[in-house]
């Protein structure tokens, strides 16, 4: 069973039209504009699910950390890490320059 429709009217540049036209193949450009919407608000969906769970995560590591000096030696850490990594890659980019 098909989903209920609403007629919604919109006015596109005529380059974009133009554009539209030499990409939809077979679709309409209404079957093509419902696909382009869809797929816009999963990712905007999946962009969202990913930010929480990254605020979830660092809140996480926040939250298990104690005392300041804890905190201090976490800081630490990633920076060592990123120091580290930071060196492996120049390395890499000096090597593939010879």
């Amino acid at each position: 069973m098909k989903a209920a429709l609403q007629r919604t009217q919109i006015y596109l540049p005529n380059d974009l039209r133009q554009e539209l036209e030499r990409y939809r193949n077979d679709e309409s450009l209404s079957e093509y504009l419902r696909n382009a919407a869809r797929e816009r608000l999963k990712r905007q969906k999946k962009k969202k699910t990913d930010l929480k769970k990254l605020a979830d995560e660092v809140v996480g590591i926040a939250k298990g950390l104690r005392s300041e000096k804890e905190i201090e030696k976490w800081e630490r850490e990633i920076r060592e890490d990123r120091r580290l990594s930071d060196e492996r890659m120049l390395k890499r980019w000096n090597e593939a320059k010879k």
